[in-house]
């Protein structure tokens, strides 16, 4: 059974204007700016000996859409009428603002299409991942962030190409620390009734980011955008004044979950880590990728 393994970052999401075009996934998009974690997404994905698609997730098998579209589109552009077994491995919470579908979407993407042998380019296959992530209404502007690493900020919408995205430079001594409290269901607040007032703020947070283009001032306004917005869960507005009266001021929430989250030289970590377990989060720390999704066979 032939298979190929690819690797994603999961993508931290700090802030978002939602740009949503209905029936039209490639106009479709987000401005927001955020993170490519270390910790991300690995996937194996081999072809079917009885053409059927199997998914599989920390090795439990279900219909998991996302691996299962992406794998569908590309088979679609290939013209393979066979089948997958997908497996995917995420090393981050699920449904905590952390992009594991839009890593996923786009490491089954790449190992889908290096398996039938498609001959496109990475920015296309990337835009394949964001056509999944649109119509399953998982996310809007995480793969712009996963195509290129590092901390991000997405200035124009769209896929990958028709995107405008420039980077945070960050020191390689520091770590996210993320504090994951538990799920929020994404569709429900791109369908929100506020969503026009949620991307006005957005859009606004957006702009005064990029003329400061910092990880402080990205934390900032992701803690400004959670509260204003009231996206911010009780336990998340809990941590920032804990951390803050800890001598951790900048932080921000992870869009959508209900998940701090803060950037730290590495020394401080363990202090930050103690901080959120004691309010009962599951912490996770990652150094920042400054690598995108990737092939891992060929």
């Amino acid at each position: 059974m032939r298979c190929i393994k690819a690797w994603s970052p999961a993508g931290l999401s700090a802030i978002f204007e939602a740009v949503v075009v209905e029936g039209d996934p490639m106009r479709s998009g987000a401005r927001g700016a955020g993170l490519a974690l270390e910790k991300g997404v690995m996937v194996e994905v081999c072809l079917s000996e009885e053409g059927v698609y199997e998914t599989y997730l920390n090795d439990i098998r279900g219909d998991y859409i996302v691996a299962r579209m992406a794998a569908e589109e590309v088979a679609k552009q290939a013209k393979y009428t066979g089948g997958f077994i997908i497996k995917q491995w995420v090393e981050v919470p699920i449904g905590g603002g952390l992009g594991t579908s839009g890593a996923s979407s786009l490491a089954v993407a790449l190992a889908a299409s290096r398996l039938l042998d498609l001959k496109i380019t990475y920015t296309s296959i990337a835009r394949i991942a964001h056509k999944v992530e649109v119509l399953a209404g998982t996310g809007l502007g995480t793969i712009s962030g996963l195509a290129l690493g590092g901390a991000c900020i997405v200035l124009e919408p769209g896929p990958p190409g028709y995107d405008k995205v420039e980077r945070i430079p960050i020191g390689q001594d520091y770590v996210a620390v993320v504090g994951f409290f538990g799920p929020i269901k994404k569709s429900t607040v791109l369908r929100s009734t506020s969503l026009n007032e949620i991307n006005r703020l957005g859009r606004r947070l957006v702009e005064e980011l990029a003329r400061e283009p910092t990880v402080e001032k990205m934390l900032d306004i992701s803690k400004k955008f959670s509260i204003e917005t009231r996206l911010a869960t009780e336990k998340v507005a809990r941590a920032y004044q804990v951390l803050e009266d800890q001598g951790f001021p900048h932080a921000g929430q992870a869009m959508v979950g209900d998940t701090v989250f803060t950037v730290v030289p590495e020394d401080k970590a363990d202090k930050v880590v103690e901080i959120l377990e004691r309010l009962n989060a599951r912490v996770i720390t990652s150094r920042i990728s400054w690598k995108p999704a990737v092939l891992l066979t060929s």
